[in-house]
């Protein structure tokens, strides 16, 4: 097992917990956004540099995390780079957001920003010393953790399929009432204005 375990281990955590981003940040600030599941650990990592200088050199921005509630994960001003860590506790779009000192700094500054969630986010050389486990055990220990998360995640997306159902089935059945109603009131009126108009030439003694 130990030929592809550690190959397939590799390749599903590239597909499904690593986002590496390199952006310009052109306005003054400028946010990003990652949809994370429920009771997600992730872990992201950030530098911000002059991308027109030589050796591209460090520049501060100020950092700021928040979660689908607009609650702040965390926040640091003027740094070059660092690191933040937390576990998701409501599902949704969570959001970073990169601010420099003025709009001309902005202009020359390209931020670079990974997200690690779920089993990426872990520290599995730590985990194996703890737990004293092989590179195979430790291996097919982040193969378990990896379909666990996955099966999750498609878990979320039939909830979330059902629900969308569920809201198509509720609009169509309010606009088939609304079609109904729409129908007996055109009819209503159309009688109305039959027995309105009959009424008016007798009056008139028209008819």
């Amino acid at each position: 097992m130990a030929p592809f375990a550690r190959p397939l281990a590799l390749l599903l955590l590239h597909i499904a917990a690593t986002a590496a981003m390199e952006f310009d940040m052109t306005y003054q600030t400028k946010c990003v956004m990652e949809e994370i599941g429920v009771g997600v650990l992730v872990l992201g990592e950030y530098s911000a540099f002059l991308k027109d200088e030589p050796e591209h050199p460090p520049v501060e921005v100020d950092v700021k995390v928040e979660d689908p509630n607009g609650v702040v994960l965390y926040e640091h001003m003027a740094v070059k780079e660092g690191t933040f860590a937390f576990t998701s506790k409501t599902a949704g779009d969570y959001k970073t957001c990169f601010t420099a000192k003025d709009i001309p700094t902005a202009e020359k500054v390209k931020i670079q920003l990974e997200w690690k969630t779920g089993v990426a986010a872990k520290d599995w050389d730590t985990i194996a010393k703890k737990s004293n486990l092989n590179a195979m055990a430790t291996e097919l220990h982040k193969l378990e953790e990896m379909v666990k998360e996955i099966h999750g995640e498609m878990m979320a997306m039939r909830d979330r399929e059902e629900d969308m159902r569920n809201l198509n089935e509720t609009t169509n059945s309010r606009v088939a009432s609304f079609s109904i109603v729409s129908l007996m009131v055109c009819i209503g009126v159309g009688v109305w204005q039959l027995l309105y108009l009959k009424s008016f030439f007798v009056r008139k003694k028209l008819l």
